[in-house]
């Protein structure tokens, strides 16, 4: 059955017309958040203007939370969205202008998001959106930055020391963007190297089915298994838990205790299996935003957890505090 967000119990709209988390839902956080992701000069987006931000699935529709949320997308507003993102990235404008750092802060604001991981990705030739996600992110206290050191860039190692050195809190890899599979001998290097900064890894993980077939490969929970058994020094949190293999997510949460699951994007159904039989003080909370609204990972996680505050603490902002050694009163007040 499909809903709006609003005719949740957990969301609401006030005079403004703007969608707001209630109340009682407490503290949130997100691991899983971008802003504008520039490849070319052309299409550089200033990432500290002040923005109204559009995501790609439209808040305002009804939606269907028990399947994965890609599956949401009418063929036109795909199209919208895999135009923005190809062929409008060689621009400054389209829906991309608006995903800025203002955008997302206010997105916080409206939703009780405390802190938010945003997760640059880039390729062998640059770190451009590393080192401007870094930057922006220097003005905000509440945007954790992670860096996207592509394996296969001139000195990897040092680019990924120098940007740990200027505040990057995490390592994103996207295999399916970044055209190159997780258990790549030179990824692993990075990886283990990631152990000894104490920084974790963050993982697009899984095939999600609106991709090419060997992107979606790339991607299969197969090719995280090495080093996550490799590496057991090394943090790795899956994003999305695996997407549309997440029972497999799972199953490596629950062998690896150096494995967390992130649940951007799951329907209903893969929320639900994922806190009921995953390790629990492994699984955090994300959005993807700007392609989701952060309100609904965040409502999916509530109602998987009724009658469990202790459950919905730890998802929502308890196990992020661990993670990243955040002190938990500072996101508590």
């Amino acid at each position: 059955m499909k809903m709006r967000l609003e005719d949740t119990k957990y969301v609401h709209r006030d005079q403004n017309g703007r969608l707001r988390m209630a109340e009682a839902v407490g503290p949130v956080t997100d691991i899983h958040t971008h802003l504008a992701l520039t490849y070319v000069p052309t299409g550089r987006v200033d990432l500290s203007a002040p923005a109204e931000p559009q995501v790609y699935l439209d808040p305002d529709l009804p939606l269907d939370f028990e399947i994965y949320m890609n599956r949401n997308f009418k063929e036109d507003a795909m199209k919208r969205m895999k135009q923005d993102l190809s062929i409008g990235s060689l621009k400054s404008g389209g829906m991309r202008a608006t995903h800025t750092a203002p955008a997302l802060t206010g997105s916080m604001d409206d939703m009780g998001v405390k802190t938010s991981l945003i997760l640059a990705i880039d390729f062998p030739f640059a770190n451009t959106n590393t080192d401007a996600y870094l930057t922006v992110a220097g003005g905000h206290d509440n945007l954790l930055p992670a860096a996207a050191v592509h394996p296969l860039a001139k000195n990897a190692e040092k680019a990924l020391r120098d940007a740990v050195a200027r505040g990057a809190r995490c390592l994103k890899m996207h295999p399916a963007a970044q055209q190159m599979k997780p258990d790549h001998p030179k990824a692993m290097r990075l990886y283990e190297l990631c152990g000894e900064l104490g920084i974790p890894v963050m993982w697009h993980c899984g095939p999600v089915g609106i991709v090419s077939k060997s992107a979606d490969e790339r991607c299969r929970v197969k090719h995280y298994w090495e080093p996550i058994h490799d590496l057991p020094n090394t943090t790795f949190v899956l994003g999305h838990s695996g997407a549309l293999q997440y029972e497999m997510g799972v199953k490596l949460a629950q062998m690896y205790e150096n494995t967390y699951l992130e649940v951007a994007c799951q329907g209903q159904l893969g929320v639900d299996h994922i806190l009921k039989t995953a390790p629990t003080d492994r699984i955090l909370n994300g959005s993807d935003w700007p392609f989701y609204h952060q309100a609904v990972s965040v409502v999916k996680i509530c109602q998987a957890t009724e009658g469990n505050e202790a459950l919905r603490r730890k998802v929502l902002y308890e196990n992020f505090a661990r993670v990243f050694n955040i002190d938990v009163s500072t996101l508590e007040n």
